[in-house]
């Protein structure tokens, strides 16, 4: 396309030449001239073929026509002076005598260019001879393409100058239609003394300047030409090197002319193509035409995201397309120009970016929520924290330390506000200018608003920097008053409970005091009732003497309290469980209990018989009591070898499915008075459980989740 531009535009120049030439022949009859065509004058003038040949050739003629002496004086419009450019028989001196400006006033040569009327001119300092001068300047009949073509032919500088329409300007010789810069000069020729015709040369002159008129306007077509040849290869060399696809269409999107960039989605090779090859390019030429005929229907996109497909790869790219229309020096649309731009990349970063931020959005409202809680948990402490700089400033400060310190922005602070402020940075200067890393120490600061004074217990600890160096200090303050009175509450509270156990172990006495001699008469009456016993029931006196026994022990133990007489002898641990399961056999089936023994194979132990079936007895019955509506309660027993320090173990386990215990129970489980049956419970069951398993030096743990049951592990060691 730009070559058939360029071909069509040397041809028009071409075409004006040849056709100016060929009415150039008529120009000697046009105006009143002398010439014909047949002159060998205008014959020498028309095979001119530049501009500069014009002045040689009309001063040539000039000579013919009898003339010594001539020069022609040319207008510089840049620098505004007026030069000698050629001239025949004038010798360098003669010649600078007519050098002036065009702006020289009083000068009778520059006056007759302004004029452009041709004038002779006397004998004066300048010249002896009179001389014949003849205005030369850039004019024409016809306006120029350009004027004709807008309809504006008033406005073409040729036309103005042929008529002298207004009032010539040297200093504004510029085309307004064509920009084109014209000339003005004038050509000077002697005369002898008696000659006044000079009608001959005036058509002569007048002749070479239509001639040189219509070469300079050729010359600039031509020059035209060549820049536009020149913006041309230099615009296809640009659009060339763009890696982007440049596509020029027409008005019925067409494409015109197109870069390599996209060559390769629009253009089929003229050889290997694939009928898929074909199709993919069909498809980007008939997305590309429905994008850019919405965008040119709309009137207001500029641009807009299409995809397309490369042939060669077979992937699909993302394209964002900038469409320009082009217009005509009529304002008619020539077509468009569109700029694919391929965004693939940049959709895709945009979406990773998009993302990122996303996370970064949610990185930063963890960091707030972590911030807030952790400002929630600074501000719910019990105790004062304080953050200071590596200047020892303070930095952050919770509700209790503003309390003693206050703030930095108070302007006022009250006595003793200051005075904490000045022992705790004497101790915060010194740590954070030493070389411990965490310092602990005791600090007397004052309570403002009870006016008294407090020790602290201070912990500090440093915070570094990447580069290794102090960045913060954290520092917790403990009210150690406030610590001494709760250990002055724990302590009272001990007491009462000592009190309170001497109160039960004096009532205890008391009672086991009251309660022995029946025991003493009951265990008379079982002695004597087994006498009438029948064999068969020789089982159930037995137990009922040995429980009787029992009862007495324990209340002759009550009467101690918590000094055990019982003597410790050689018995085995199954033989105690039996006898409690026997015991309680009847409770447990009314309570729907359901029990599973797994008893080992065990060595005797030396224990405290009475002691451990109390030990039994409590752990069953709490294991009933648990299970309200029925369950399995299972008692199992191991024996762990000894290990290599010698010492073997007893294992007793105890569990039942029943309700649970709650975990906040679970710590004083085993102090007394402590139950979880309510008022049915009086709360020593545990306690004097542990205290028999302790005596034994035994281990008790347990186990217990809320509706899943509880489990009671017992370990004693083996004795000889």
């Amino acid at each position: 396309m730009i070559e058939d531009l360029r071909m069509s535009s040397a041809g028009v120049a071409l075409a004006k030449t040849r056709k100016m030439k060929r009415s150039a022949r008529s120009l000697a009859t046009q105006n009143g001239l002398a010439y014909t065509v047949s002159d060998p004058a205008e014959l020498r003038l028309l095979q001119a073929e530049r501009s500069e040949e014009v002045y040689p050739i009309l001063l040539e003629e000039i000579l013919k026509l009898g003339y010594e002496r001539t020069f022609i004086l040319a207008a510089d419009f840049e620098t505004g002076e007026i030069v000698p450019t050629a001239s025949v028989n004038c010798s360098v001196a003669y010649l600078q005598r007519f050098r002036s400006s065009l702006f020289a006033t009083g000068n009778r040569i520059v006056d007759l260019l302004h004029s452009q009327e041709p004038s002779m001119v006397s004998d004066s300092s300048l010249h002896h001879r009179a001389l014949y001068c003849y205005p030369i300047v850039f004019n024409n009949v016809r306006p120029c393409w350009e004027a004709q073509r807008e309809r504006r032919s008033s406005s073409c500088l040729a036309v103005d100058n042929a008529y002298l329409k207004r009032k010539l300007r040297i200093d504004e010789q510029v085309c307004v239609a064509c920009n084109m810069r014209a000339y003005a000069g004038l050509v000077a020729v002697e005369l002898s003394r008696r000659e006044t015709d000079v009608a001959e040369l005036g058509s002569l002159i007048n002749l070479a300047n239509r001639y040189l008129s219509r070469l300079f306007k050729v010359e600039h077509y031509y020059n035209n030409m060549t820049d536009m040849e020149t913006s041309i290869a230099q615009l296809q060399k640009v659009m060339q090197s763009m890696t982007d696809p440049v596509i020029l269409t027409d008005n019925h999107y067409r494409v015109m002319v197109q870069n390599k960039a996209a060559e390769r989605f629009f253009k089929v090779p003229e050889s290997n193509v694939t009928e898929g090859f074909v199709r993919a390019v069909e498809l980007d030429t008939l997305l590309f035409s429905a994008a850019l005929s919405s965008m040119t229907v709309s009137g207001e996109e500029r641009s807009r995201d299409l995809t397309l497909v490369d042939a060669y790869e077979g992937e699909e790219i993302l394209f964002e397309a900038v469409c320009t229309p082009t217009f005509g020096r009529d304002r008619q649309p020539l077509g468009v120009v569109s700029v694919l731009r391929d965004v693939t990349d940049l959709r895709r970063a945009d979406q990773e970016l998009r993302a990122n931020y996303d996370k970064l959005r949610q990185a930063e409202e963890a960091v707030r929520q972590d911030r807030d809680r952790l400002n929630l948990v600074i501000e719910n402490v019990g105790d004062p924290i304080l953050v200071c700089d590596n200047a020892a400033r303070f930095v952050l400060l919770d509700p209790l330390a503003r309390d003693l310190f206050g703030s930095e922005s108070d302007s006022l602070r009250d006595e003793l506000r200051v005075k904490n402020h000045a022992r705790f940075a004497a101790y915060i200067s010194t740590f954070t200018f030493g070389f411990e890393l965490r310092a602990s120490t005791q600090v007397k600061l004052f309570d403002p608003s009870t006016k008294t004074e407090s020790e602290y217990d201070v912990r500090s600890e440093k915070v570094f920097d990447e580069r290794g160096l102090v960045s913060y200090t954290v520092t917790i303050l403990r009210d150690l008053s406030a610590l001494r009175r709760i250990e002055q509450l724990k302590a009272e509270q001990r007491m009462m409970e000592i009190e309170k156990f001497a109160a039960a172990g004096r009532l205890a006495a008391t009672i086991a005091h009251e309660v022995n001699n029946p025991m003493e008469a009951i265990k008379n009456a079982v002695y004597l009732f087994a006498e009438y016993t029948a064999p068969e029931h020789e089982e159930v006196t037995d137990i009922l003497r040995g429980e009787a026994e029992r009862v007495a022990r324990i209340v002759r133990q009550m009467l101690g309290l918590y000094r055990s007489n019982e003597q410790l002898k050689e018995i085995n641990i199954n033989t105690l469980i039996e006898d409690t399961l026997l015991l309680l056999n009847r409770q447990l089936q009314n309570s729907n209990v359901k029990v599973v023994t797994q008893l080992d194979d065990l060595p005797s132990a030396i224990v405290a018989a009475d002691q451990w079936r109390q030990v039994f007895s409590n752990l069953v019955v709490n294991a009933r009591d648990a299970m309200f509506g029925g369950g399995t309660l299972t008692v199992r027993t191991h024996h762990l070898r000894a290990d290599s320090q010698g010492r073997g173990r007893i294992v007793i386990t105890i569990a039942d499915t029943g309700q649970g215990i709650r975990s906040d129970l679970m710590p004083i489980l085993f102090e007394p008075f402590v139950t979880t049956k309510g008022e049915k419970g009086a709360g020593l069951g545990l306690w004097i459980v542990q205290g028999v398993v302790a005596n034994h030096a035994g281990k008790i743990r347990l186990r217990s989740k809320v509706g899943s049951g509880t489990i009671v592990r017992i370990a004693i060691p083996l004795t000889r």
